[in-house]
């Protein structure tokens, strides 16, 4: 004797809606892992570089600051001497990266740069400006241009 198979649920039976449930998320985790293995373009590669040590000087973290600039500097100027260049008049509190343009071998990166003044006439006051730095490749790898 056979029984009926029972009605199904309204909205659709569970494994149905659960099968979907997982197809759906499935797909989502496979569009965002093609996202994450898209390569990153030279700017975004040098925008994270200099937004880490631009984090590091603010953290007067200089040896580590130290470890971004090009392998030619740091051949000639060693890691523990590095802070010996950045004078006292002030101490930075923020750095944001707005723009890095790059060529083959060089990106121009634009800083907003907020910097508390120590020196008087201006001690105590917070100062905001823009600078340009430039970054190099070399062997690969994107490096912070430090002139002698």
């Amino acid at each position: 004797m056979s029984h009926p198979l029972p009605s199904p649920a309204p909205g659709g039976a569970p494994g149905r809606r659960a099968a979907l449930l997982a197809g759906v998320l499935g797909a989502a985790l496979w569009l965002g892992g093609c996202a994450a293995l898209q390569p990153k373009t030279p700017e975004q590669v040098v925008q994270e570089r200099a937004e880490a040590r631009w984090a590091a000087l603010i953290d007067g973290d200089f040896e580590k600051a130290w470890t971004y600039t090009q392998p030619g500097y740091r051949a000639i100027v060693k890691q523990k001497a590095y802070f010996r260049q950045f004078s006292g008049a002030g101490q930075w509190l923020g750095a944001q990266v707005h723009q890095a343009t790059c060529e083959a071998e060089r990106c121009t990166v634009r800083i907003r740069l907020t910097t508390k003044v120590l020196i008087p006439p201006f001690a105590g006051r917070d100062m905001v400006g823009a600078i340009d730095e430039t970054w190099v490749r070399e062997d690969g790898q994107w490096w912070y241009y430090q002139a002698l």
